[in-house]
């Protein structure tokens, strides 16, 4: 009785995430149009769907698969999710380890903080009366 298991992957779980990071990175650009004018409408959207990518994944395709591995296993519900969420979780911090610190996409976060950063300073800096 082991803790690891088959995943079962599945072509509802990719339109879900492909559907989850399309709307992700569709909000972003609709409600940041300070840091989408700094970086670029594309590079501001890749940007955007790198950093949501991870815990999209990990939310849709790891947990899912992982769920259904453990229901076809013969575990109950409960214990399926509840193992499931460790393989989410491990996932989710992977991947995000990865788009900070591996290089073309660590570019992409970087930026994409820069801008947050560039943003947040002149909001708080006009908020505070400093002169423009």
């Amino acid at each position: 009785m082991g803790f690891a298991v088959q995943p079962i992957f599945t072509t509802t779980q990719a339109i879900w995430f492909a559907v989850l990071l399309s709307f992700g990175v569709a909000v972003q650009l609709a409600f940041s149009p300070r840091r989408r004018a700094l970086m670029g409408g594309l590079k501001f959207a890749m940007a955007s769907a790198l950093v949501a990518a991870p815990a999209a994944a990990g939310i849709t395709l790891v947990r899912g698969a992982y769920r259904l591995g453990y229901l076809e296993e013969g575990r109950g519900f409960l214990e399926a999710n509840l193992r499931s969420v460790v393989w989410m979780s491990g996932a989710i911090f992977a991947g995000q380890m990865a788009v900070r610190f591996l290089p073309p996409m660590s570019w992409l976060a970087r930026d994409l903080r820069a801008a947050g950063s560039a943003v947040w300073s002149e909001r708080l800096g006009r908020w505070m009366g400093r002169p423009q």
